[in-house]
């Protein structure tokens, strides 16, 4: 499969997400953030990973950067190197079913490799930052750089054996602090693609009932060789079991990350459709409405 070269000359910064057409209303609603707090003077290259967004959408995708020079969006179909793996895609926790995107992000470095550092963004956010600024966190000897899951950290300190005994022994980390979110990432392509081809990647990820996917994988893959992120740059909101889990020092990043967040993840049940009073939702509703997606939106949240 051929390789992504960079669509910018300079001073570009690579942006990678991974979406199918039910994902894009959200998607869209991120891309609206990030243009807003976009330097002008900072060209960002923008690649969507899929197996298949129909047309329209990606015509709507596309237009909301219509106006804007220093944007660049590209659709990358990795059908062809998906072909014959299944992922595990059901919940070990809940109902919940997924879908195969969430994997694609271990495919980003290869696809990508002509960058030296990608930033790989799950489609449920908001940016209330410049997604540049992601880039000050050096990862040069690292796979990459993420924040810490709060909520799983905590899950470990509230004496869920189970789960802690997973994260050690399954997935092999040595301090259960460092394991992180795999909603924001920067990635180190060389040294991924120094250890990892892309065969030994996808195997990995299809070859066990993984609980927590792409985040599991990514976390057995680095082995607590990561660079820890600022918590602000994916915060996730209203985690009710920190508060009574966490040692002081990790609370306080957590509790820091609330009152300045950079970067706002619509994880799980906290869809601000399905949760219309949460702390963070008037940002997700702000930017839905300079989307083309805007009525689409709003019809969910009647459901």
């Amino acid at each position: 499969m051929e390789k992504i070269k960079p669509v910018f000359t300079e001073n570009y910064v690579p942006v990678c997400f991974s979406a199918n057409d039910k994902y894009v209303p959200l998607l869209s609603v991120e891309l609206a953030s990030i243009i807003d707090h976009a330097n002008p003077n900072t060209n960002y290259d923008i690649v969507i990973l899929t197996t298949g967004i129909n047309n329209e959408n990606q015509f709507k995708l596309l237009s909301q950067i219509k106006f804007h020079q220093n944007f660049s969006i590209r659709f990358v179909d990795v059908s062809p190197m998906i072909y014959g793996y299944n992922f595990y895609l059901e919940s070990r926790l809940n109902n919940t079913k997924y879908s195969s995107e969430i994997y694609f992000r271990i495919l980003a470095p290869s696809i990508m490799q002509n960058y030296d550092y990608i930033i790989f963004c799950d489609a449920d956010l908001v940016v209330l930052d410049d997604i540049a600024n992601l880039l000050k966190f050096d990862c040069s000897k690292t796979y990459l750089a993420a924040v810490r899951d709060y909520e799983g950290i905590a899950n470990c300190y509230n004496n869920n054996y189970e789960r802690t005994k997973y994260r050690i022994t399954e997935i092999g980390i040595k301090e259960f602090d460092n394991y992180f979110v795999s909603g924001v990432l920067v990635m180190n392509t060389k040294k991924f693609n120094d250890n990892f081809t892309e065969k030994q990647l996808l195997d990995l990820a299809t070859a066990k009932k993984w609980i927590q996917y792409d985040q599991d994988l990514l976390n057995f893959i680095c082995k607590d060789d990561v660079t820890i992120m600022d918590a602000e740059y994916d915060v996730v909101e209203d985690i009710d079991n920190i508060y009574h889990s966490l040692p002081p020092r990790l609370l306080g990043e957590y509790v820091r990350s609330e009152r300045d967040p950079k970067i706002i993840h619509y994880s799980g049940n906290r869809k601000p459709w399905i949760n219309i009073s949460s702390k963070f939702s008037k940002y997700f509703w702000q930017y839905a409405e300079k989307t083309p997606f805007a009525e689409t939106l709003k019809e969910l949240k009647k459901l």
